[in-house]
């Protein structure tokens, strides 16, 4: 009850604000004023973003996909949560942003983000066979996990020192309706869920 009340209280839409900013060149977010816990969210052109927001034990507060037709703009009141520290996590196609938010005395302060370009995984479908690419420049390790409809974990490898990730599978070969796709790399975890038939 207290998660869904917070959630509920987060949600609140107003179109002015005016104050201190933190800003990426793609996505804006202001506090509204002096003494004030409501911050403003902006995409600045037309895309996709998933805004989420997290409390200090890593439990997602918030979430909201945000589909942007053009310059779009959305207030959150944050007055249903306690003082402490958050993070304001905002993913585009290419790029993350991860914002501090700090609740202290009865305001909202927000950081500079923390802003790093992203290479997701990429899934090309071909006559029953799933291509995964990742462009990773920093040779990281990226470990990809795949599991049915049933949370079985069908398919598990870790590629070291690989600057391209190019991995096929053969889809033709499963009896299963749906397959997920956990690649991680990074701190970062991408799910894709593709149908089999």
């Amino acid at each position: 009850m207290k998660k869904f009340l917070k959630i509920g209280l987060i949600a609140a839409l107003f179109f002015t604000a005016t104050g201190v900013h933190a800003n990426d060149d793609d996505f804006t977010l202001k506090v509204k004023g002096e003494k004030e816990k409501y911050i403003r969210f902006t995409a600045d052109k037309a895309e996709n973003v998933n805004l989420s927001l997290i409390g200090s034990d890593d439990e997602v507060l918030f979430e909201e996909n945000i589909h942007a037709a053009a310059f779009s703009s959305k207030i959150y009141d944050l007055n249903a949560l306690p003082d402490g520290k958050y993070v304001l996590k905002v993913e585009s196609d290419l790029k993350l942003a991860k914002y501090t938010v700090t609740i202290k005395d009865g305001e909202a302060i927000v950081s500079e983000p923390k802003i790093s370009s992203i290479f997701k995984p990429v899934y090309t479908f071909n006559d029953k066979v799933v291509t995964l690419s990742l462009d990773n420049l920093d040779k990281n390790p990226i470990e990809v996990k795949v599991y049915n409809e049933y949370n079985d974990e069908v398919y598990n490898e870790v590629f070291k020192d690989k600057a391209q990730l190019t991995k096929k599978f053969n889809i033709s070969k499963t009896d299963s309706r749906e397959l997920t796709f956990v690649v991680k790399f990074k701190d970062e975890s991408f799910v894709k869920t593709v149908q089999t038939y």
